[in-house]
């Protein structure tokens, strides 16, 4: 597999296997659509992994790539008996943030540990997008360096 590829199926391994079995953990393409929102609301709480763009590029004299990746963690919760989708999504950003601070997904020689500085959570909640359709939307960005 190539270094996207590999950084992507690590990240979701890793993210699936620190949350709780009845979460939905998958690898994305990246942006959504509105008709794709419906469908990923099939599940009450889903976490979706993806690679969002590659800022930065180098190969060194010997031919090893070394690139900063941007990547996304989005997490969309709908309402479930007894827990409101805004609590269920803060607690799950609550619940990665850490996970991700200085992370290396098991490829300590190849990831550089992501950095707090590099690290951000959204509110992605949109009126236009979310009616009707009753989400809590969150992303979690982050860069990290990555050699091959």
């Amino acid at each position: 597999m190539g270094l996207l590829t590999d950084a992507l199926s690590h990240i979701t391994s890793q993210v699936r296997s620190a949350l709780d079995a009845d979460i939905d953990v998958q690898e994305h393409a990246g942006r959504f659509t509105e008709d794709e929102l419906g469908k990923i609301l099939l599940k009450p709480r889903s976490v979706l992994v993806a690679v969002e763009q590659l800022p930065e590029l180098n190969v060194t004299t010997d031919g090893i790539q070394e690139c900063t990746v941007q990547f996304l963690i989005f997490v969309i919760c709908s309402d479930v008996r007894g827990t409101d989708r805004h609590a269920a999504a803060l607690a799950l950003v609550e619940q990665l943030l850490p996970l991700v601070v200085y992370a290396r997904w098991g490829q300590d020689t190849r990831y550089q540990p992501v950095l707090p500085a590099n690290i951000t959570a959204e509110n992605l909640y949109s009126g236009d997008i979310s009616k009707g359709k009753g989400i809590a939307w969150w992303a979690i960005s982050f860069t990290q360096a990555i050699r091959n």
